[in-house]
């Protein structure tokens, strides 16, 4: 397993959302094609809007950008 993956479950064993939040953009940020990225970034931004956090404007423009959304 990879240390990313351990990281991402243990923020899920602990409900931190910003460590989610952080760890799944860096998973998009890593991924080897668009879909997998964009999987991640959808995570990433559900985790956002959930905690209010601001990283869901970028997050949200990521994914608009490659046609996710809109």
């Amino acid at each position: 397993m990879s240390a990313l993956h351990a990281d991402m479950l243990a923020a899920h064993d602990a409900r931190d959302r910003p460590a989610l939040i952080r760890l799944y953009t860096q998973a998009a940020d890593e991924a080897n094609s668009l879909d997998a990225a964009c999987f991640f970034l959808t995570h990433a931004f559900v985790f956002a809007l959930e905690a209010g956090a601001a990283e869901a404007t970028a997050l949200h423009a990521r994914l608009k950008a490659h046609g996710r959304e809109e």
